[in-house]
């Protein structure tokens, strides 16, 4: 099961003008596009036993991605590593590069427990995918984190425009708001 939600909100123009940049990106994107979430829920967690899963692939900021989950770790033993990847690296043209703020979360029965971490990464060609090796440890996610044997990871991705004017574009401000509610 999957599901995908894109926020729209103010800055989809229907407050008039073009959002707070005062003109639409190189791209045709507004700052509400560039932004997007996915929640992917994993069932039967005990019972896998391949070494990587993907999720289906959606879309932010113009670009393809996909969660990799290695449900017993990736280059290490007794935790879940987890990654954001660029779905389609290899069809993209020479030279492509693009900043984007994410955070994954593995979600608890407990909101209060649930476990996510963020970072901002440049993905390119020979970086298209990043996260965290050691995302949390095994005989956590027994604690509260698999209900009926589902474990439901979250991701919230920030696509972050450069241009020579601006160079570093800050963040939607939904994406900061949801950080804390992800």
């Amino acid at each position: 099961d999957t599901e995908w939600r894109s926020r729209r909100g103010p800055l989809d123009g229907s407050e008039g003008g073009s959002g707070p940049w005062g003109e639409e990106d190189a791209a045709g994107l507004q700052p509400a596009d560039l932004y997007g979430k996915f929640t992917w829920k994993i069932e039967n967690f005990s019972e896998i036993s391949k070494r990587e899963l993907r999720s289906n692939v959606f879309e932010v900021g113009g670009y393809k991605w996909y969660i990799l989950v290695y449900p017993q770790g990736c280059d290490v033993c007794n935790h879940l590593s987890l990654f954001l990847c660029v779905a389609d690296y290899d069809k993209l043209l020479p030279g492509w590069s693009h900043f984007a703020q994410f955070t994954i979360a593995v979600v608890n029965k407990d909101p209060k427990k649930s476990k996510y971490s963020d970072t901002l990464h440049r993905f390119c060609k020979k970086e298209h995918d990043w996260g965290w090796k050691k995302f949390m440890e095994l005989s956590k996610v027994l604690d509260g984190f698999t209900v009926a044997d589902t474990l439901v990871i979250k991701a919230q991705v920030q696509v972050i425009h450069e241009k020579p004017a601006r160079p570093f574009r800050c963040l939607e401000s939904q994406y900061r708001r949801e950080l804390v509610r992800v």
